[in-house]
């Protein structure tokens, strides 16, 4: 697990590849309250994929996945955007 506290106190996991089938490899944004405010999974394709590291450049947050793939993140909504192939 890999967590990043954000200035206004929420913090960011990145769940590993050991956690429970429901939050293996997804990102969660958790409030200040310890309230969950949203999770981000990886894109559905034709091979299990899974986060793998995350990010924050210039406010913005990126992930990358298993598969290759570079993720940009909203961090108010949680919405997963696609930004680049890595391999």
């Amino acid at each position: 697990m890999t967590q990043i506290d954000l200035p206004d106190g929420d913090r960011l996991i990145l769940h590993g590849l050991s956690a429970a089938e429901g939050e293996r490899g997804s990102i969660v944004c958790l409030h200040s309250t310890g309230r969950r405010r949203w999770t981000a999974h990886p894109p559905k394709g034709d091979a299990q994929d899974a986060f793998v590291a995350m990010r924050l450049e210039d406010g913005v947050l990126i992930a990358d996945s298993f598969q290759g793939l570079r993720m940009r993140i909203d961090l108010g909504t949680g919405a997963v955007r696609p930004d680049t192939f890595l391999k």
